[in-house]
């Protein structure tokens, strides 16, 4: 059975990349007062410029993820989550961040606070709908 994504979509607009962390994982923040949402990316994601060029990233070898500075205080404009356990992230300049399922850790999960509070997702081991 071909089953096919449903993805569901919040809008960013007015936000930025306000916060990168890293450890074993790779972290985005985007904050405001009334607003904010964190990105944790556990396994390899990738990030593709608006050229079509990908880059795929392991959060465990941090300096690797040294390209990714460049995020920093970057407007984003939306971030998208489908049934199948991948996500995406767009910036206003049509760079994206992806993530997709593991098959054996929980390759992403994200926290949203105010009107992006439906965007709290964890999108498990395997593929699978990070919405339950």
């Amino acid at each position: 059975m071909n089953e096919e994504a449903e993805w569901r979509t919040w809008h960013l607009s007015g936000l930025k990349v306000t916060q990168l962390r890293l450890d074993f994982q790779f972290h985005l923040h985007m904050w405001s007062l009334e607003r904010d949402l964190l990105i944790t990316f556990g396994t390899p994601f990738t990030l593709r410029s608006p050229e079509g060029e990908v880059k795929t990233f392991h959060p465990e070898q941090s300096v690797s993820l040294c390209p990714l500075l460049s995020l920093m205080h970057r407007p984003v404009e939306t971030f998208a989550a489908s049934s199948m356990g991948e996500c995406m992230l767009r910036f206003e300049d049509g760079f994206e961040l992806h993530g997709v399922p593991h098959e054996s850790y929980e390759a992403w999960e994200s926290h949203g606070t105010g009107e992006l509070e439906g965007a709290s997702l964890l999108c498990g081991i395997g593929t699978g709908s990070p919405w339950g």
